[in-house]
């Protein structure tokens, strides 16, 4: 009897691992003063019963022709829940309603579970080089677009030359090479953005900028009609050919 109660509470514990393993948990990010909305995974039945919970506490409730729609506790006032589709709102988001939200659906708890994660605005972005010593000597330099987004979620970053088109990059840092291409440019900007705000950094002056002298453009003189023509290259050379000659 007591190997069979063994197995029986092994085979218990083994279940509830399973179940717990089976759990899927999602992220869902919100900002303080905003809306959370959850969606629940699609049920092909039609839904006769619902029951959101927040960390295992109940949250809302309705049983088709026996609960009304019920909510409890702190959710009160600002939730809105929808009945035929199970989606789940909550205004006026704080900081405390940070947690686990799960729900059942026609008395079957859904494998999906939510985790509702604050994020803060993102910085103000600044560009920094790398080496510190980066200059036109050398072959090639890193920046950096730096700024603290520990509590800003999941981010994105962003660099533009000059005043081109923005140009998304997965990672904060940007090599540039000393070539000609990188020596016409003579600002970088970054951008960092998250799901609720973006904001860009000052243009910082490229170390490695070099102003290349620019091609002097053809002139033009009046010919005998009164007509402007551009001198020739060839015709500037004769002339002073002619100059010398005659000066010798």
């Amino acid at each position: 009897m007591e190997t069979s109660a063994g197995f029986w509470f092994l085979a218990v514990l083994l279940l509830a691992a399973t179940s717990f393993s089976q759990a899927q948990t999602v992220q869902r990010y919100f900002k303080v003063g905003g809306t959370l909305q959850l969606s629940p995974q699609p049920v092909s039945a039609e839904i006769t019963s619902i029951v959101w919970k927040y960390d295992k506490n109940l949250l809302a409730e309705w049983v088709k022709d026996a609960i009304p729609l019920t909510y409890y506790s702190k959710f009160k006032g600002r939730t809105n829940l929808n009945t035929d589709t199970g989606v789940l709102e909550i205004r006026n988001m704080t900081a405390e309603d940070s947690g686990v939200y799960s729900v059942e659906i026609n008395n079957q708890v859904q494998s999906q579970v939510y985790q509702a994660v604050e994020i803060e605005a993102v910085p103000q972005p600044e560009v920094n080089v790398t080496p510190l010593v980066c200059n036109s000597t050398s072959e090639s330099c890193k920046l950096v677009c730096e700024g603290d987004v520990s509590k800003a979620g999941p981010v994105e970053y962003f660099w533009k030359k000059d005043d081109g088109e923005w140009e998304q990059s997965g990672i904060n840092t940007m090599d540039i090479s000393n070539d000609e291409e990188t020596q016409r440019v003579e600002t970088f900007s970054c951008r960092i953005k998250n799901l609720f705000s973006d904001k860009e950094s000052k243009p910082l002056h490229s170390p490695l900028f070099f102003l290349f002298p620019s091609v002097p453009s053809l002139t033009t003189v009046s010919n005998d009609k009164g007509r402007e023509a551009p001198v020739t290259l060839g015709a500037v050379i004769s002339s002073l050919m002619v100059v010398v000659v005659f000066g010798l």
